[in-house]
This record gives C-alpha cells, structure tokens and sequence, in this order.
C-alpha cells in the first residue's frame, strides 16, 4: 500500500500538469472534429387539449426551430425528431395569443423559433333553422304553366361556426322545368346563401337537398305584372322609411284570361316596421287574388330605415 502512495505521490505537480494539457488537448480534439453548429428544421404545429364544440383556426401551420449542437447530432437527426405544439387548454371563445412549446431530442438547445406567438380563433359551432326558398327556371312546354309547387319540407338546418351561420340568410334551391309540361318530381340541391345572395363558406346543411313536386297547368294566360309592396305605417319613433326595393321588381302570373286581363300589379302581404331600427331585408308572401297563380309566392323586400 505505501508502495502505491509513493508511486501516486511521485513527480505529482507533473502528473497534475500533464491530466490537465491531456483534457485540453482531448477538449481541442473533439471541438475541432466535431464542432458545435446551428441548424434550422421546418416542423408542422400539433394541437392539444383543443376543446370540443369548436372550430379551430390558427394563424400559422408551421413553426420553424433553430437549434444548436454538436455536428454528430445532426447527422442522426431529422425534422420527425423536433415537435412542435400549442396548448388551447382553457382558452374562451375569440382570438387569443398562444406561444408555441418545443420538444428537441437530447444534446440540442434551442435558439429560436419562428413564429414565436400563434393566433388561435376559436368558434362555437351552433344550428339554426332557415326556411328553404325554391327558385324556378327555364321554361316549361308550350301552353303550360306552373301551378303549384310541393316541397318535401320547409325548414333546413344550418350547422357550422358562428360567424359563418350568422351570415345566412336564407337557403335556395333552383328547380328547372327543362320544358316540361306535365306534372313532375326532382331532387333539389340546397344552398346557403348571405344577403348579397353568395354562397356561404364552412356551413352545413341537415339535409342538403329536398324534394319537389310540380304541378303543371293548361290552358292558362300568362302575364307579367309589377309587384308593389304593402307597408304598415307602425314605424318607430325617430326613425323614416327610405328606399324599398324588391327582388325581383316583377313577376310572371298566370290564371283564366279574364281575371289575368284586369291585372296589372300583384302586392304583397302587409309588412309590420314595428321593431326595425336599421336596414334590414325580409322574405315576404304575395297577396295574390283568387284565381291567380305564381311559381313563387315569396319576395325578398330591402327595407331602408333611417334615423331621423
């Protein structure tokens, strides 16, 4: 045992000085061999605890992650091996600020990510019933009309975010009488459409399409009238009725000769302003005299309220 103390004890501050030029020396090996570097990987954003009921949008997709290691490390390394997520857990229904977490594989540090922040909108997804206006087309055979028109139902369900729903305002089908001049049955696709009569986006229909049955007439005059609007004097105090304009203006009529003859304007049902504070369009019914048909008994009045 003194044997070895002395061995170990011999020449020390010598053996100390040469440890220490050894762990230089392996410390200059290694960083000039294999050096530390940065490197970057594009990597997709995972969602977690996203709550149910929502629709999820996000204002990135992706998150690029630079990092810093050793050069063996990126050898062995791929964009699969870095994560990326955002944690919705107890967010509310808007747009909030979310920072994006990283997991990196052992060995890495990160530097840097971007897009640091990601803006997560969050919205509920509810249903709403609209009624479903049938619009007809084309023309039927010769010395026929259209007498009536059945649909299988008249309300549809609107499912999707609330800000898309909201925007409906009403769903249309389009029937096409493809010169028909007997009694017929289609089905009808079914749209969701805004005030400006576009197509809603992100929206589904419970069900997308119905339906119809159409009654085809002889022997009937046809004859087209302007449409003028009926309208209650109940308006609101401190406010006026300015312009009204109905879609469409005019309409094609049919019945025996006699009673189309005398005919020339068809009005609407009486509509209430009781309530109306501000620009607004309704879905209103003609008020059509015995004997008189139409394809479509519904018409879209634009109503401008002013305020005094």
């Amino acid at each position: 045992m003194n044997w070895l103390r002395s061995l170990v004890q011999r020449n020390l501050p010598a053996k100390i000085i040469a440890l220490l030029v050894a762990t230089v020396l392996w410390f200059f090996v290694m960083n000039d061999q294999n050096p530390s570097i940065e490197g970057s990987f594009t990597v997709p954003i995972h969602v977690v605890n996203a709550p149910e009921g929502y629709k999820i949008t996000r204002s990135e997709e992706n998150v690029r992650i630079k990092v810093r290691g050793a050069r063996s490390l990126f050898v062995a390394a791929g964009a699969s091996d870095f994560k990326a997520y955002i944690d919705l857990n107890g967010l509310q229904e808007g747009k909030t600020a979310v920072k994006v977490q990283t997991v990196l594989p052992p060995g890495f540090e990160l530097v840097e990510t971007a897009p640091e922040i990601v803006t997560v909108t969050l919205d509920s997804i509810i249903q709403r019933k609209v009624k479903a206006d049938l619009i007809v087309t084309g023309a039927s055979a010769p010395g026929t009309t259209v007498a009536h028109i059945n649909p299988a139902f008249q309300m549809v369900t609107i499912e999707g975010p609330s800000t898309a729903v909201e925007t409906v305002t009403h769903v249309i089908g389009y029937v096409g009488l493809s010169n028909n001049g007997t009694d017929f049955s289609l089905n009808v696709p079914l749209t969701a459409v805004n005030a400006d009569g576009r197509e809603v986006d992100g929206v589904r229909l419970l069900p997308d399409s119905m339906e119809v049955s159409v009654q085809m007439a002889r022997g009937l005059t046809k004859k087209v009238v302007s449409i003028k609007p009926i309208i209650g004097d109940d308006i609101m105090a401190g406010y006026a009725l300015g312009n009204v304009r109905l879609d469409p203006s005019k309409i094609e009529i049919a019945g025996e000769e006699n009673v189309i003859r005398a005919l020339d304007s068809i009005n609407t049902e009486k509509v209430s302003l009781s309530g109306i504070t501000k620009t607004t369009k309704v879905t209103v019914k003609l008020d059509l005299p015995a004997g008189v048909i139409v394809t479509n008994r519904d018409i879209v009045m634009n109503l401008e309220i002013l305020k005094k």
